[in-house]
Order: C-alpha cells, then sequence, then structure tokens
C-alpha cells in the first residue's frame, strides 16, 4: 500500500503522538508498505533514509524549542504531494492545521482517511488552567474536537480509556473507532539489550552508584505529566527516615517546567536524591529503565502511555496516578505488576513504595508480571491490526484523480 501519515510532532518527534507516529511509519515501512510523512520543518530537522518526508513552513508552538512546531501548507501543495505519490490511504494523528488541510486534500481525491486520536484537551489547555477565563477557549478546543473527528472514514485509539473520551467530544457509535495500542517494540526494549557493564557505567555517569532502589520517571516535564507532585512523595519518604539514604528518583526527558523543577529540587535540599538526565535515546534510555526498580507515572492526562509499556517491557514494576484522565491505570493489576496511588495525599504512594523496597521477592515478581501483560502491546500486532484496517478502506476504493 501508499500510505500518508500526518503528524506536526515527527521527526523528531514530541510527545506520545509524535512517537507513535514514528514507530507505526517506519514499522510500515519495514514491511514493505510506501510510507510517507507530512509534518512541520523545525531548525535542524533529522535526516530519515527509510520514508519520504514533506515538511511545510511552520511556527513554534512556544518560545521552548521543545514545545515543536506547528504546520501550515497550502492546500495546492497538499493536493500535489497526494497525487504524486499515488497515496491509496492517508493516517492522520494531530488535529490542527496541517491535520485539516490533508483532510480536505483526501476528500477532493477520494482517499479514505484514518484518523489517530491522541490528543486530549489537558494536552492543549493545561489543567491548572481551569479558571473561568479558559473556559471559552477549552469549549472552542472541545468543539473542534467534535468537529474534526467526525470527518474521517475511522477513528484509531491507543486505549479503551481513550475511546471513552473520543465518544464523549463526537458521540460517535462503537462502529465508528477501533483501538489499537501505541504498541513498543519488544526487539529493541528487552532487558537482554543492557548488560552489567552498560548499567554500571550508566549509574556512575548520573551519580547512582550508592542508590539501593531507583524510583524513575520518564516523559515531558510540562504541566499536564504533573511531575511536581513527585517531589512531595519524595519529601513523604524521607519523613518516615526508613532507609531513605538508598532511595533516589531518576528524572528522564525535557519539557517546559525543567528549570523550575531544578530550583524546586534545590529549594527543598534533594540534588543528591532527584536526578534530571535530560532526554536520553538509544541504550542510555535502556540503561534508564534496566537500573530502576519502580517506574512511576503522576500524569493527570494520557491516552495509554508509551514509556510505560517500555518501562514494563523493562521489566519495571508500574506505579500510576489515579486520575480520571490517566488511561495508564489500564496497564496496572493492583498488587500483580504494580499499583495506582492517590494524588492527594502522597503518602499513599510513599507507603506502596516501601513495601516493594521492603521484600525483594514480592518485586521480582511483580516485574516479571509486567513483562507477561506487556506481550499483548507487541507492536508487531499492532502493525498487523492496522494493516488489515487499512486494507478493509482501500479495497476496491478508487481515487477521484486516478
Amino acid at each position: 500500500m501508499r500510505v500518508c501519515f500526518v503528524s506536526d510532532q515527527s521527526f523528531p518527534s514530541m510527545g506520545g503522538e509524535g512517537i507513535s507516529t514514528q514507530n507505526f511509519s517506519l514499522a510500515l515501512r519495514k514491511r514493505g508498505h510506501k510510507v510517507i510523512m507530512l509534518t512541520s520543518r523545525p531548525k535542524d530537522p533529522p535526516v530519515v533514509k527509510e520514508i519520504k518526508i514533506y515538511r511545510f513552513f511552520s511556527i513554534p508552538i512556544s518560545m521552548s524549542k521543545d514545545k515543536g512546531y506547528f504546520g501550515f501548507p497550502t492546500l495546492k501543495e497538499i493536493l500535489f504531494i497526494l497525487k504524486k505519490e499515488k497515496i491509496e490511504i492517508i493516517q492522520i494523528n494531530t488535529a490542527t492545521y496541517l491535520g485539516w488541510q490533508t483532510l480536505r486534500g483526501a476528500r477532493k481525491l477520494g482517499i479514505p482517511v484514518v484518523l489517530g486520536f491522541h490528543t486530549q484537551i489537558e494536552n492543549v489547555i493545561p489543567p491548572h488552567f481551569s479558571s473561568l477565563v479558559f473556559y471559552v477557549p477549552r469549549k472552542i478546543t472541545e468543539g473542534w474536537f467534535s468537529y474534526f473527528y467526525r470527518k474521517g472514514n475511522l477513528v484509531i485509539t491507543p486505549s479503551y480509556f481513550a475511546a471513552q473520551i473520543l465518544q464523549r467530544y463526537t458521540h460517535n457509535s462503537h462502529n465508528s473507532f477501533k483501538v489499537i495500542s501505541n504498541g513498543v517494540n519488544l526487539e529493541k526494549f528487552n532487558p537482554q539489550k543492557i548488560n552489567q557493564k552498560k548499567e554500571k557505567k550508566f549509574k556512575r555517569k548520573y551519580s547512582l552508584e550508592d542508590s539501593k532502589f531507583i524510583i524513575l520517571y520518564v516523559g515531558r516535564l510540562d504541566y499536564e505529566k504533573n511531575v511536581p507532585y513527585l517531589f512531595k512523595i519524595m519529601k513523604s519518604l524521607k519523613e518516615k527516615r526508613e532507609n531513605f539514604f538508598g532511595i533516589k528518583l531518576l528524572i528522564v526527558g525535557k519539557g517546559f517546567l525543567e528549570n523550575e523543577l531544578k530550583k524546586k529540587r534545590k529549594k527543598i535540599g534533594m540534588e543528591r536524591k532527584i536526578i534530571f538526565t535530560g532526554f536520553l535515546k538509544e541504550d542510555d534510555l535502556l540503561c534508564a529503565y534496566a537500573c530502576a526498580d519502580i517506574f512511576i507515572l503522576p500524569s493527570l492526562a494520557e491516552l495509554q502511555s508509551i514509556s510505560t509499556l517500555e518501562a514494563m517491557a523493562m521489566k519495571n514494576v508500574i506505579m500510576v496516578a489515579k486520575s480520571k484522565e490517566n488511561a495508564g491505570q489500564e496497564l496496572v493489576k493492583e498488587g500483580i505488576n504494580g499499583y495506582t496511588f492517590s494524588l492527594k495525599n502522597p503518602e499513599d504512594a510513599a507507603q506502596k513504595i516501601l513495601k516493594i523496597f521492603h521484600d525483594e521477592k514480592f518485586k521480582k515478581e511483580m516485574q516479571e508480571e509486567s513483562l507477561k501483560m506487556v506481550q499483548e502491546h507487541n507492536m508487531e500486532v499492532s502493525i498487523s491490526k492496522l494493516e488489515k484496517i487499512y486494507g478493509k478502506l482501500t479495497n476496491g476504493h478508487r481515487r477521484k484523480d486516478v
């Protein structure tokens, strides 16, 4: 098939949607499909040999370069590319101007469109902006989502939780969407990839050699990710004075709140207890997962959580915040591979962390259970499901420009 993916935040990826889009597009190319990408034009974009990438005039989302860009193509540009590449099916993963123009082009040419639902309102308007001032922008965004996600031939959501939110926006029937996990590459995220020498080198690099127990967070450092709550959990652990010396929090990622979080770390006197690594990739990211005992996700909003899937594949115990907008809870079997925890009382998380800390056998059982559970999220399974959907939508379908 000749497939076109549309995402403002891919190559380089910014957030879960960008990572998911990159993973799916590269995996489909590996299976022999012709794949092109329509995306934004950041400064110094990476070179990608596997697929052809078309970039458009773009503006930054914010002053922070880590927040990515929005692309602004003309309809004429989109039509030219879709005709030139003889595209048979389009997957649009962002409800942006780029996504909308591509949708218009697809309709003119009669090309089937799959819409990927990867963005919550909380990703657009941060949860702490809850005052009446933001009531109108929030309603406008909800209205746009409701309109946009009714326009595709099918909507794909990464979790059943995401499907429920989609129905809230669009009132769609169950027949108009399919749940396909973002998936995880189990060949890449494999504990066997990291040996003791690599792990020891990583620990030395980030001053983790004296740690007996590592709590890990991987993700963006933005408002909806709620990373400051992890500081409250660490303070609660410190107040218990119970083996706190050996416990460290490792924070992997970059984002808008990075400098503020580092200032807060200094203010509470935990510069040696809370370690920031910045963005990690390849072996360094695998080492972070490999040396962790617990992966913790304090997010207020998640439609699945790719980092949680990666942590499970690397045999981490999983702890996910209880939030009505956090789909990561679907990945937790309470007391089996991890725990959910309260966002109102940090002591709840602290007690559960100490329970795992004090029982090595229990911890290893939970780690093995995480590895078992993640098998159903194998990327290869997700790609096969996507291929079947594409096949059904393109079967007997004739483009208007042919």
